[in-house]
């Protein structure tokens, strides 16, 4: 079970190098809402990806995710996660631990005319007063992010 939620949330961080990608367009006139909680970043993303606004969804994805070469050739080689997104909806996102500028929020996400139910860990950072959205990968393989893979691995 573990296996298949750290696969599903994988699949996820796939689709914010994705945002990344299709965000680096400029002058898409995107504007990031600022002074969002963990929870409220998460909420927005979601529903910018949903709605196919990949240039504002990618305004919530961490500076360092958005420069992962490794993160961005796994996109390019498939599976996005993005149609994933587009046929869930988002029930709940609740903030599961934080400390200092790292904190992990869960998602709780619903696939359309089904009962199945997907639980998905997100990390974020805060950089410069704002929280951004982590790559997953990125969390176990950068030494920065050791105290949120901690509070990964709590829950």
């Amino acid at each position: 079970m573990q296996k298949k939620s750290l696969r599903i949330f994988a699949i996820v961080s796939l689709l914010l190098i994705l945002v990344v990608v299709a965000g680096c367009g400029g002058g898409s006139g995107a504007k990031r809402i600022s002074g969002l909680s963990p929870e409220g970043v998460v909420k927005t993303f979601f529903d910018s990806a949903k709605n196919n606004k990949m240039n504002e969804a990618g305004l919530y994805i961490s500076p360092a995710s958005a420069g992962d070469a490794k993160t961005v050739v796994k996109f390019m080689t498939g599976g996005s996660g993005l149609e994933q997104i587009k046929k869930s909806n988002l029930m709940s996102v609740k903030l599961a631990g934080q400390q200092s500028d790292y904190a992990v929020v869960v998602a709780s996400l619903q696939e359309q005319d089904s009962f199945k139910f997907t639980v998905k860990p997100v990390g974020l950072e805060k950089i410069d007063g704002e929280w951004y959205i982590v790559d997953f990968d990125q969390i176990y393989t950068d030494a920065k992010y050791k105290v949120l893979a901690q509070l990964l691995a709590n829950i």
